[in-house]
């Protein structure tokens, strides 16, 4: 993962230790990410979001498409 790249996430505040896959993935952009410390730093609704590498991966098409049919759900 790059600075700029678009990125998918759960945010751990939000976690819900028994039911995890329930938690729902959010896009948003990669600011900052280093191997080392195994923390992104994600813009989020802007807002930066520290959130480890676990949670975090690389956005595909799909995802951006699944966010677009939820948004409109809503």
């Amino acid at each position: 993962m790059k600075a700029g790249d678009i990125v998918r996430f759960r945010n751990s505040g939000m976690m819900i230790h028994d039911f995890p896959n329930e938690v729902p993935w959010e896009l948003g952009l990669l600011i900052e990410y280093h191997k080392w410390e195994k923390i992104a730093t994600v813009m989020y609704n802007g807002e930066l979001i520290r959130i480890r590498a676990a949670d975090v991966t690389k956005a595909g098409k799909k995802d951006e498409i699944r966010q677009c049919i939820r948004q409109r759900k809503q």
